[in-house]
Parts: C-alpha cells; structure tokens; sequence
C-alpha cells in the first residue's frame, strides 16, 4: 500500500514538473484569458443522516437526504497558481428523512405498520461561499485545483413539523439564522476550446453548529427522543465559465477601427504627394517655357 502512494505522489510531481515546463512560472498563463472570471455552479448534495435518540430504543431510523445548490461564482486570480472564489448560493436542506415501524399491538389496529416518511425540506438557503483555491498544471487544458475556505449560510425554515396519522409527531426548530461553515473541495478544471471551461469538484462541508435539532414521539407508543440535524454533506460540484466571444470581437473591432485610421493617413499622404507631384511639374513646366522663349529672343 505505501508503495503504491509513493508512486502515485511521483507520477504526481513528474506531471506538475512537466507542466512547469510548458506553462512556467511567471504569471504568463492565465487559465481564465479566454473564460469569463464569472460561472453558474451547481451542486448536488448528500446530507447525512439526522441522528435519532431516545430510551429505550423506539425503532425510528433516519436515511440520507439528498439537497441542492445553485448560484453564481466569480474567480478572482491573483497569479497563475493561486486565487480567491467568492459567490452566492441558494438551496434546500433535506431536514428530515425517516422510516420507523410499529406492530399491530402498539397501533391498536390490528395490523402492523411500515412507513417510510419522505424528507421534509427547509425553506430556501441562502449561502455565501468565500474560498482560496490553489491550482496545478497537469497537462495541457487540464488544471488541478484545491480549495479550502468558509461559508455563510442562511437556514430558510425558522421550525418545521412532520407527523404521521395518530402515530407520530416531530418537529424541529433552526438553531441560527447565520452560520459560518467550512467547506473544502478538490477536482479539476477541463478547458474546451472555443466552447467553456469546466469545473468540477468532490465538496465536503462541516458546520460548526447544529443545523436543526427538535424532539419526536411516538404514540400509542410511549417514547419520545430527540432530532439533530447536523447539516454536513458531501456532494458534487459543477460551475460554468463560458468562451469569452466579446473579447475577440472588440480586438477584430478595434483592429479595424485602427487599419482603417491607418488607411486613411495613407490616403492623405497620397494625396498630398499627388499634389506635390502637380506642382513640381507646372513649375517645370513653366521654367522649360521660359529658357525656350528666351533661346527664341537670342536666336
């Protein structure tokens, strides 16, 4: 095993040592010159799962929950390796995804039950992503890239409520409207030229503070227990920088704009050498009109 990550991290520094060579080190190679510093991102996200206690054991059991986040990011390069990624988010939470069983002795029906709730989500999140990422040339068009940094989120849903005919009943209250979480990704940028350039990142985010926490209880059944919701997940991470079209046009533009002033001062060069061109030859004209009348006098 410690052979083969001795060998990965070579191969790992021959690739950046190669990449290196062909990009240097001097802050000439911008991997966002022909890409827009602003990108839509979007994140699928896999929360974990809300932890269920109580004594004695109640048979509730809480399952993963899958959320979202979409929103606007904007890179800020400050050289060639390193920059900062800032933007705003929004999303949902899945604050509670359970499934518990109940015998026909508790339910008092004659009949056993088996019920798996769908997650009840929050309201929207808001969430203001501020990272430093660190990038490494690989090899051409393929940039890898670290990041670590914090985020301020926005819980949406002040309190929420589930239950389950006469058999269950649960609710949860947010613990802070703003929160201050840390987020760490790793993945890679893939250029496609003339098209957009493509990040894509594995996401972790941990927070400091219980997202969600409230109590449950089961009746007929008598027990009761308590929710936390801690709000970490991983997930995926995919943002957008488009093909900067408009720079190429205003270069063609201003390109024009100036062969064509060029073009115009070389008209009017012309024109004046034509001019000067006119005026030397009537001069001449008349000197050589001149010497032949005076030749005529002395003849």
């Amino acid at each position: 095993m410690i052979k083969k990550i001795v060998l990965a991290l070579l191969i790992l520094l021959s690739l950046n040592t190669q990449a290196q060579r062909l990009f240097d080190n001097d802050k000439s190679y911008d991997i966002f010159h022909n890409y827009t510093h602003w990108g839509i991102q979007l994140e699928p996200l896999l929360f974990f799962p809300a932890d269920y206690g109580g004594t004695p054991a109640t048979g509730f059991k809480s399952q993963v929950g899958f959320g979202y986040k979409a929103g606007l990011i904007y890179n800020m390069s400050l050289s060639n390796r390193i920059g900062f990624r800032f933007g705003a988010m929004l999303g949902q939470v899945p604050a509670m995804n359970t499934y518990f069983t109940l015998s026909a002795s508790e339910t008092g029906e004659n009949t056993d039950y088996f019920h798996k709730k769908g997650a009840v989500y929050s309201g929207i999140n808001y969430s203001i992503p501020i990272m430093f990422e660190y990038r490494m040339f690989m090899i051409d068009r393929y940039v890898l890239n670290l990041s670590a940094g914090i985020q301020v989120e926005h819980t949406g849903t002040a309190m929420l409520y589930d239950n389950y005919k006469n058999f269950y009943r649960s609710y949860l209250t947010s613990q802070g409207a703003w929160d201050i979480d840390m987020v760490v990704k790793a993945g890679w940028y893939f250029q496609f030229r003339h098209a957009l350039m493509l990040q894509t990142n594995l996401v972790y985010k941990y927070r400091f503070v219980n997202q969600y926490e409230g109590q449950y209880v089961s009746i007929p059944r008598t027990s009761a227990g308590t929710i936390i919701q801690k709000g970490d997940y991983i997930g995926l991470s995919f943002t957008f920088h488009f093909y900067r079209r408009t720079r190429s046009i205003e270069a063609s533009c201003r390109t024009n704009q100036q062969s064509q002033k060029v073009r115009k001062r070389q008209k009017a060069a012309d024109r004046a050498k034509r001019k000067a061109e006119k005026r030397q030859e009537k001069m001449r004209k008349k000197k050589a009109k001149k010497m032949r009348k005076k030749a005529k006098k002395m003849s």
